[in-house]
């Protein structure tokens, strides 16, 4: 740890990972923390879908698992997202034994660009996930579908896993590309009876490579799909490729 100090108003602390910076000034007392993390690449899943409408993507950070359900029944019976896949991308029990952690909510029912963000204003998820399609120029949001490769290309992080479904009955319109991709990739269960819905047409999914932490292109999906064997998800017997 190195630390510098001026008189007793200024305090700059900073290790390998962090710096902390206290000012006092004017009365008032300025507290930061800055974390520093290695770029990593990986590979997520847009909801823009091919007709420019989206479906639901929620993302939730340090929550109990409850709290993520509870919102999305709530969102069900009042915007009628259809069945709902909770994807953990980090889980840890607390001493109560209740499961917390990071989730990621991908529903079917097809929304439009105004219903979704009316939506998500009455969603718990942080404000900055909420207005990303604002100042990002698709215009989308993206959910984490891989491990996290440090630049030596090793794997940091696990890649996300199906925590549970919540079917729901719908009268949307459904994405039959999301559906088909929950089903090969994360083992999303078929529906069947009162909770299967009527899909659309389109068989394509938008996948999106960047780099975590900064943010950004990191130019190699070739080399990222390779790794993970996404593609062959979407072959046919007869070797047809459905999606890419």
């Amino acid at each position: 740890m190195m630390e510098c100090r001026l008189g007793r108003r200024f305090r700059l602390a900073v290790n390998k990972s962090t710096i902390k910076l206290n000012v006092r000034i004017l009365g008032f007392h300025f507290y930061s923390i800055l974390s520093m993390h290695p770029r990593m690449k990986t590979i997520g899943v847009s909801n823009l879908l091919l007709d420019g409408k989206m479906v639901t993507f929620l993302d939730y950070d340090s929550v109990f698992l409850y709290r993520v359900r509870k919102e999305v029944r709530m969102l069900q019976r009042r915007w009628d997202i259809g069945s709902c896949a909770i994807i953990s991308t980090g889980e840890d029990i607390d001493e109560q034994g209740k499961a917390y952690g990071n989730y990621h909510v991908i529903g079917l029912g097809k929304l439009n660009y105004q219903e979704l963000f009316d939506m998500l204003e009455e969603t718990s998820v942080d404000r900055n996930f909420r207005r990303v399609p604002e100042y990002f120029n698709g215009r989308y949001h993206v959910l984490r579908i891989a491990p996290k490769f440090n630049e030596n290309w090793e794997e940091v992080r696990d890649r996300p896993y199906l925590r549970e479904v919540l079917l729901s009955e719908t009268k949307r319109e459904c994405s039959r590309a999301m559906y088909d991709f929950l089903r090969k990739y994360y083992g999303f269960p078929e529906l069947v009876g009162r909770f299967k819905p009527r899909f659309d047409n389109f068989a394509v999914l938008r996948l999106v490579e960047y780099t975590t932490t900064h943010g950004g292109w990191c130019g190699e999906l070739k080399r990222l799909l390779n790794l993970l064997d996404i593609r062959k998800l979407w072959r046919q017997e007869d070797g047809e490729n459905k999606s890419s």
